[in-house]
C-alpha cells in the first residue's frame, strides 16, 4: 500500500514514517503543500495524511482535489485542532476520518487499515466523458453504451486502477494477459489502438511514454 505523508514537523514526520514503512507501507514524505501537489501528480496513493497546518497553506485546501480523481485514495487529517467544529469541517470536505495530535500511531494503523478494507469495490468512475463500471462491466461514452471486447474491457479497468502510472507493456502484458499467456508486447499495442478508436477520452488521455509503455492521465 502506498501513502502520502503531509507533515512539515521534521520530527514527526520521521517518526511516522519509520512506524509506517515498519508495518509494510510504502511511504512518500511531503513536508509543503507544493510537495504534495507534486507528489500526488506523479503517483497513485492508497491513503494520504494530511496535517492541517502546513508552511504555505492549509491542509484543508488539499482535500477536495484528492476525493475528486476517478479512484480517490483513503484521507486522514492529523492536527492538533481538535474543535467539533475543525472534525466537522474535515469530515464534510471530503476526509475519511480525522485524528487529533499527537497521534497514537497504532490507532493510526488500525484506523487506517480498516479505512482501507472498507473502501468500495468495483465502483464506478469517471474520466471526462468516460464512465466505467467495472462490477456491471458497462462502458459509456457520455449517454451511449459502447461494446468492448474482453480483454479490451480488462485493459481499460487495469489502466484506470494504475491512472497516473506509466507502465511498460511488458508490465501489462503480465497483468492483464498473465504470465502464461503465449502472445508478445504487439498484443498490448493493438488493444491500446483499438481502445484509443473507440475511446475519444482514452485517446486525448492515454499517452504514450517513450520506451516505456503507456500511462492514462487523470483530467484536469
Amino acid at each position: 500500500m502506498d501513502i502520502l505523508l503531509i507533515e512539515d514537523e521534521t520530527k514527526l514526520a520521521q517518526v511516522t514514517e519509520r512506524f509506517l514503512r515498519h508495518h509494510g507501507y510504502e511511504v512518500t514524505l511531503a513536508m509543503s503543500i507544493g510537495q504534495a501537489k507534486d507528489a500526488l501528480s506523479k503517483t497513485t496513493f492508497d491513503a494520504v495524511l494530511v496535517d492541517v497546518r502546513l508552511p504555505d497553506g492549509d491542509g484543508w485546501s488539499l482535500v477536495p482535489s484528492i476525493k475528486a480523481v476517478a479512484m480517490p485514495p483513503v484521507v486522514f487529517m492529523m492536527t492538533s485542532r481538535g474543535e467539533a467544529d475543525d472534525r466537522v469541517f474535515g469530515l464534510e470536505l471530503g476526509a475519511d476520518d480525522y485524528l487529533v495530535k499527537p497521534v497514537v500511531l497504532k490507532e493510526l494503523t488500525i484506523r487506517l487499515e480498516r479505512a482501507l478494507n472498507q473502501r468500495p469495490k468495483d465502483t464506478a468512475f469517471r474520466l471526462g466523458d468516460l464512465t466505467l463500471d467495472p462490477k456491471a462491466r458497462l462502458v459509456k461514452n457520455g449517454e451511449q453504451s459502447l461494446s468492448l471486447a474482453k480483454m479490451e474491457f480488462e485493459l481499460l479497468t487495469y489502466f484506470v486502477e494504475h491512472i497516473g502510472e506509466a507502465l511498460s507493456r511488458d508490465q501489462i502484458l503480465d497483468d492483464v494477459w498473465g504470465y502464461t499467456f503465449g502472445g508478445d508486447t504487439r498484443t498490448v499495442d493493438t488493444h491500446v489502438k483499438q481502445l484509443r478508436d473507440k475511446l475519444p477520452t482514452i485517446k486525448q488521455q492515454l499517452k504514450t511514454v517513450h520506451r516505456v509503455g503507456y500511462r492514462l492521465e487523470a483530467m484536469e
